[in-house]
């Protein structure tokens, strides 16, 4: 991995190339440099980044907060539709900004007002989403406690579940989804915990946790991808 700055007047361009992963401790090497140097506006360009998982997600999280909590902004640029999955499994999407143009990752800096608005409205399209799962940890453990809480965001690649009941990061979870519809029975589905939120990072999503979806049979990953196809068309109109 490989990250090179260049400057577009007082802002930062980050061009990242190669993966990221727990390892690429340069961004954060990076990002702290240009802090240092005053340079707080800053845009994280990863259009030839070719893999992130989820110990790189948490890197990229450290380099935005040290950012925010400098008085300083970073948006993301030319972010890989893999990548924007895993933002939306841990609902990094409500707080990062992403961009498909350099120009309006640039602008963006000087329209902060109308930022805001699109980000307001992005988080309240997501009420909509009201679906229940009982899950538990998966262990040879007699009896294992079962929790019922709310999930806030669903896609085929995983849930993010609101709740203060979370396991450490890498804990199997035996999950229960109930989907709306007539008729549906309750899905049974493996995961894992990817992702526990920072309460200063994402206070809209504390306290909670990310769990990808593993091993999922494919009849589960079709009713689910139903569902969110479904979904989506269903609230396209409070845009229109």
């Amino acid at each position: 991995m490989a990250c090179r700055i260049r400057d577009a007047g007082s802002i930062s361009i980050v061009d990242v190339e190669g993966s990221i992963d727990i390892n690429s401790s340069d961004i954060v090497e990076t990002v702290g440099w240009l802090i240092n140097s005053g340079r707080l506006k800053v845009v994280f360009n990863l259009e030839n980044v070719d893999m992130v998982d989820y110990g790189g997600l948490s890197v990229i999280a450290i380099a935005y907060k040290n950012v925010i909590n400098h008085s300083g902004k970073m948006k993301f640029l030319h972010v890989p539709l893999p990548v924007l999955e895993l933002f939306k499994v841990v609902r990094l999407d409500l707080v990062f900004e992403c961009y498909a143009d350099e120009a309006a990752a640039l602008g963006s800096f000087i329209e902060e007002t109308e930022v805001n608005r699109m980000l307001l409205r992005r988080r309240f399209k997501r009420i909509g989403i009201h679906l229940k799962v009982r899950y538990r940890l998966d262990s040879a453990q007699t009896n294992p406690a079962l929790f019922e809480e709310e999930v806030l965001n669903i896609s085929a690649s995983g849930i993010y579940i609101s709740t203060k009941h979370t396991f450490p990061i890498n804990s199997p979870l035996v999950l229960e989804l109930n989907l709306p519809g007539e008729g549906m029975r309750p899905l049974s589905v493996h995961g894992r915990v990817v992702w526990l939120p920072d309460q200063e990072l994402q206070p809209h999503s504390y306290p909670g946790m990310g769990v990808a979806f593993d091993h999922v049979s494919r009849e589960a990953e079709g009713m689910i991808v139903d569902f969110v196809d479904k979904n989506i068309t269903h609230r396209a109109g409070w845009d229109e």
